[in-house]
């Protein structure tokens, strides 16, 4: 088994080689809520907490974990945050593939396919091409949870390390709640099948169940009186929410999670769990379940949704190999085994590999360029302290990162009321052919500054007497005529 350890660390050093080529592609970050964790890490960086905001939606409370922060803001006293902020998270990353290691030997007790399926797990598109280039929790938060599931089936072997990771898990990300749902359609499947669930996996799931609702309630206790039942949509405007979901097509999900993998991963389940039911297969259809109902009710964000069951189904992939190794072994064609074992292998990473390609490479396409922030730099140097700034939500936070200035929206948009009307006001002033209007909407939320990013429609009443460009390139930047405003006649 040690020299499977050994080639498992091979896997994880190229996975988290590739993962840095990549992400050292572009200076910056490749989203923008990343920046968002970048102004949390400067806080407690410099002693703080970002909770009180004045530069977000210009002035905001914010509730959130720091625990991910934290860890980040630690590694900056030891390297340039620059270098932090695509290293550590990349590193984390690349964790994912001894869990994955763990579970496809579980379920296979094949050492060579589980470093396969570890590779395999690890260039899920959904997950790669959202974790690559970006600052968020989801790098930590994802393998901490397949290695939770893991230490859930070595119960009670494992119990310190399920207790550990569990304790982790519950304050860095809402994942923790997936866990416990998928712990519950976990006893109940067992208990169908009409076998008792051992005693310490009773005992352990109530105590997961009770627990992580507890921490959930006191770490956003806040956000649960102030939004109620739907806290769980994060407050994101019914316009964004809609179109959100409704982007997503049947084939676009596939291409996301892996195409082969998918395939080969369900019918593994459908071979395993209903007629040869193992602990390891029903708490891996947990997950699977859980992860596809709360898609399906757009109750969980496609990114997180798709690489649980993205990796899920990698992880069964193995076990579909080893099924199918195991058949061929039983016919006439048992030398041809390995060969057609060895195509179907070459076709899954293919098939997970180019999507994966195709995803960072729009990512990267659409990472934030050195001409913006050059721009919203200008800003910072130009624009008086005091003073909004107008810009897409998805653009926010490079306003309070870059330019330093407070801006009208972000996607932030948790304890913020009449965030619809917020919203619609903000895309009114974009797509608006009226100067009154757009001078309206300006003096409502105090902005003198509008911006329009690449790839976004110019402002059709732009460079006239109220709006003035005052920097323009891909990226245009306009003042407001402190002259212009509407006044109501009665």
């Amino acid at each position: 088994m040690r020299k499977q350890w050994q080639w498992l660390g091979l896997v994880f050093l190229i996975v988290f080689a590739i993962r840095l080529i990549v992400a050292f592609q572009t200076p910056f970050l490749s989203s923008d809520n990343s920046y968002f964790h970048v102004r949390m890490v400067d806080a407690i960086h410099a002693g703080g907490l970002l909770m009180n905001d004045p530069l977000g939606f210009g002035g905001r409370t914010i509730v959130a974990s720091p625990l991910f922060d934290a860890i980040i803001a630690f590694f900056t006293y030891i390297l340039p945050s620059g270098i932090v902020f695509k290293l550590i998270p990349n590193l984390f990353a690349s964790l994912l593939v001894v869990p994955a290691f763990l579970l496809a030997y579980k379920l296979t007790e094949d050492r060579y396919l589980s470093l396969f399926t570890a590779l395999l797990a690890s260039i899920v598109p959904a997950f790669f091409a959202h974790t690559f280039n970006q600052l968020t929790p989801l790098s930590l938060a994802v393998p901490l949870f397949f290695m939770l599931v893991y230490a859930w089936l070595e119960v009670p072997k494992q119990a310190v390390l399920f207790l550990a990771l569990l304790l982790i898990l519950v304050f860095l990300h809402p994942l923790a709640l997936l866990f416990v749902l998928a712990v519950a359609v976990y006893l109940l499947l067992v208990t169908f099948e009409w076998k008792k669930p051992q005693g310490v996996e009773i005992e352990l799931g109530i105590f997961t169940i009770f627990f992580t609702l507890w921490t959930q309630f006191l770490l956003y206790k806040r956000l649960i009186l102030f939004h109620g039942p739907e806290v769980i949509w994060q407050n994101i405007p019914v316009g964004l929410l809609s179109a959100f979901y409704a982007n997503i097509t049947v084939i676009g999900a596939i291409v996301q999670i892996g195409v082969y993998p998918l395939g080969e991963g369900i019918y593994a389940l459908y071979r395993t769990a209903l007629k040869n039911p193992q602990k390891e297969i029903q708490m891996m259809l947990s997950v699977t379940v859980v992860s596809g109902v709360l898609l399906w009710l757009k109750l969980i964000d496609l990114e997180t949704g798709f690489t649980l069951l993205g990796v899920t189904l990698a992880i069964l992939f193995a076990k579909w190999s080893h099924l199918f190794l195991e058949f061929v072994r039983k016919t006439r064609f048992a030398r041809f085994g390995p060969v057609v074992l060895g195509a179907s292998l070459v076709l899954a990473i293919v098939t997970t590999a180019y999507p994966a390609y195709a995803a960072t490479r729009d990512a990267l396409q659409g990472t934030i360029t050195q001409e913006e922030v050059t721009a919203l730099s200008w800003i910072d140097r130009n624009v008086p302290k005091n003073v909004s700034v107008m810009a897409p939500p998805t653009y926010g936070h490079y306003i309070t990162v870059f330019a330093k200035r407070k801006n009208v929206i972000d996607d932030y948009y948790l304890l913020q009321p009449q965030v619809n009307e917020r919203y619609d006001d903000v895309a009114r002033l974009y797509r608006t052919s009226f100067e009154t209007e757009a001078v309206g909407i300006a003096d409502k939320y105090g902005a003198e500054i509008v911006v329009v990013p690449p790839r976004t429609r110019d402002l059709v009443y732009g460079d006239r007497f109220c709006f003035k460009r005052v920097y323009g390139t891909n990226i245009k930047i306009y003042r407001k005529n402190p002259a212009c405003s509407v006044k109501v006649v009665t």
